[in-house]
This record gives C-alpha cells, sequence and structure tokens, in this order.
C-alpha cells in the first residue's frame, strides 16, 4: 500500500472521531431538487432528521429506528428525487492534507472488523479540494481491513462496503452489507427537452449571473474560462463571445469541444503561459476550490485582461463557514479588482457570485 505522509498531526484522542448514536443516512439527490428530496425523506420516514448538507445535493438522515427497517422502506417506496443512499456509523473532521489519510486509516479501524469470508471493497466519494485523491483514501482505509489477502477484495460485486463520504472538512464512514448502498432511479431528472439539456447545472449559473449583472462584451470578445470542464460556462461563453479558451487538463463535453470559437487548452490555470494566451475581454472561474486559493488564481489572471473587461467568479462553500470564505475570497480580490458585485442567486444557492473589473491600478499593468 502507498507510503502515508509522516507529518505531525494532531494523536487520534484529539480527532474528535464520533461514533454516531442515531442511525445516519447521507442521501444525494440532483442539484436544486434538495426540499423535494427532503420532502420525500419525511414522509417515508416521520419523525426523523433531515437536513440537507452544505455542499448541494447531499442530505443527512438520522432517526432513531432501525437503519435496515428505513432502508427497507425507501428501497420499497416509489421516490422521484432520492438517488444514492449509504448508511454511515462514524464522523470525523479532517484536513485537506495527505497526512489525514494515515487518521482517516485510524478512524475506519474503529469500525470493527470486516467479515473476512465476505468479499469487500472501499468505495470513495469525495467533495472538496485536498492534496489527496479518492484513490489514496481507498488505498489507506483498506490497510484497516485486509490483511494477508483477507477480507478478499472484489472491486465488481462485493458482498460488504466500506463507504467513505469526505465532504471537504467532514469525512463520514460507514461499514454495511452491500445490499444496504441503495441505488435509486431518478425521475425528476427530465427538465429539459431532448438536447437541451444543460451541460451541467453550473450553465445555468452563469446564465442567471449575465441576466442579473446585464453583462454585455464588445464585439470580437475573447473570454477566458478557467477550471471548465465539463464545458457548461465555455458553452455559454461561446453564444456572446468571439472566442473562448477553455482551460482544464479534464475534457470537455463533445457538444463544446466541437465548437468552432472554443479552444481547448489541457492544462492547470497554474500553467498558462500568459505570453502565449492574449489578452481577454472576460475572465470566468467556477473552479471547485479553496475560496481564498481561487481568488489568488483570479489575480495572477488579472494581466491578461483588457482594459473595460469583467471577472466573474464563484466563492464555494467548502465547509459551513460561508461568511469567512467570502470575507478570505473579497480581502484578495481586492488587491486587484475594483467595483466588486456580490450576489447569492437561486442558482447558486451553495455560493456566492463576484462580479467585477480590474482595479485602476491592475489595469494600467495588464495591456
Amino acid at each position: 500500500m502507498q507510503a502515508l505522509c509522516e507529518a505531525k498531526i494532531p494523536p487520534m484522542t484529539d480527532l474528535h472521531v464520533e461514533m454516531l448514536k442515531r442511525s445516519t443516512l447521507l442521501v444525494t439527490c440532483p442539484r436544486g431538487w434538495e426540499r423535494e428530496a427532503r420532502q420525500e425523506l419525511r414522509r417515508m420516514l416521520p419523525g426523523a432528521t433531515v437536513e440537507s448538507l452544505y455542499i448541494g445535493g447531499n442530505i443527512i438522515v438520522q432517526f432513531d429506528e432501525d437503519a435496515g427497517e428505513a432502508l427497507r422502506r425507501i428501497s420499497d417506496t416509489k421516490t422521484w428525487t432520492i438517488a444514492h443512499v449509504t448508511p454511515v456509523q462514524m464522523r470525523m473532521p479532517i484536513g485537506p492534507g495527505r497526512e489525514w489519510l494515515e487518521r482517516m486509516q485510524q478512524a475506519a479501524a474503529r469500525l470493527g472488523a470486516a467479515d473476512t469470508e465476505r468479499s469487500f471493497m472501499v468505495a470513495v466519494d469525495r467533495r472538496g479540494d485536498h492534496h489527496f485523491s479518492s484513490h489514496d483514501v481507498v488505498m489507506a482505509v483498506a490497510d484497516a481491513f485486509v490483511e494477508g489477502g483477507k477480507p478478499p477484495v472484489d472491486l465488481e460485486t462485493p458482498e460488504q462496503v466500506c463507504s467513505v463520504e469526505i465532504f471537504q472538512d467532514l469525512c463520514y464512514m460507514g461499514m454495511n452489507p452491500a445490499e444496504h448502498l441503495l441505488r435509486k432511479e431518478l425521475r425528476r431528472m427530465r427538465l429539459w427537452a431532448p438536447g437541451g439539456r444543460p451541460i451541467s447545472r453550473a450553465e445555468l449559473k452563469l446564465r442567471e449571473a449575465i441576466r442579473q449583472f446585464e453583462l454585455e462584451l464588445p464585439e470580437g470578445a475573447r473570454a477566458l474560462d478557467l477550471g471548465a470542464a465539463p464545458g457548461g460556462w465555455t458553452r455559454v461563453l461561446a453564444e456572446h463571445a468571439a472566442e473562448v479558451v477553455a482551460v482544464d487538463p479534464g475534457d470537455l463535453d463533445e457538444r463544446v469541444e466541437s465548437l468552432p470559437n472554443v479552444t481547448h487548452l489541457h492544462c492547470r490555470t497554474e500553467e498558462l503561459d500568459p505570453a502565449q494566451i492574449g489578452h481577454f475581454d472576460l475572465l470566468v472561474n467556477d473552479m471547485n476550490m479553496e475560496p481564498q486559493r481561487s481568488a489568488e488564481l483570479m489575480c495572477e489572471m488579472a494581466p491578461l485582461l483588457q482594459h473595460g473587461a469583467v471577472a466573474v467568479m464563484t466563492i464555494k462553500f467548502t465547509t459551513r463557514q460561508r461568511s469567512r470564505h467570502v470575507r478570505e475570497a473579497l480581502a484578495v480580490l481586492e488587491r486587484c479588482y475594483g467595483e466588486i458585485e456580490v450576489l447569492r442567486m437561486p442558482h447558486n444557492a451553495k455560493e456566492t457570485t463576484a462580479v467585477m473589473r480590474l482595479s485602476e491600478e491592475a489595469q494600467d499593468a495588464s495591456v
């Protein structure tokens, strides 16, 4: 297994690993359908505490009855917005560094030993910005259970699963029979006519920002889209700009990649060579990144903007401390941007949108 970082981290007793006293389910639903999903869950599980988590499309359900009976009820009921249901038994705070892999491994051991005669796997769903990958977590947590080839690992049809659900600074874990992990048919996804579905829900956010802030681009405008994949924002920009440069090491949706006015640079924003890509009339950033670092990248890209150019950034709420994220991001943005407007809009209820122009000092240095 992969060697783990030896950086100094708090001892296990200081990590506040919590074995959950009430039966707890993590439920996913389509973003934007959280209210309907909560209503469905409350009807099926009267008396349960049902709350949205701070990352959209995720709901936590806690109740006092047996989890198996609740899962049977959810499984047998026709639902419209419930996607995945995962029982969890433990919660712990984590940080973004690789040193936390070892602590997740140690915490996983508290779930109890896996049945050595039944096939096993670790499943990780990671949301947020970390210095480790989901695969890193799989390898670390598996070490807490697999020894000498037991239990046998089966990545296709395991009989038992250790689920690791990460929400930036919170980690939930559960050890369950595979049949307790529910995967339900979504019936509330067809909001769009065939061919009309957005590339992603992010597309709706930018359309909303363009209307709300009355953004207009000059003729022949060039736009720069940071963290573009899968291409929702790029698709919208291509409707308004003569040329869009999309920056992301990931792939764009083929409907976007094929657009004649889109150029895809397969690299990270930090790897851009400003001398080779020219200047832009619009800079946008919807990267799923810690807000302060995301704002720093916006300042690093500011010299690429023309006089009068506009920049749009979503401030992601990667933890529950929303007001702190906004303050920290704005403190960075104000170093190089002026006329900053901030607004929460319906399609980015879990984020804040900032629209801004270069400060005079940055404008003088940009061209």
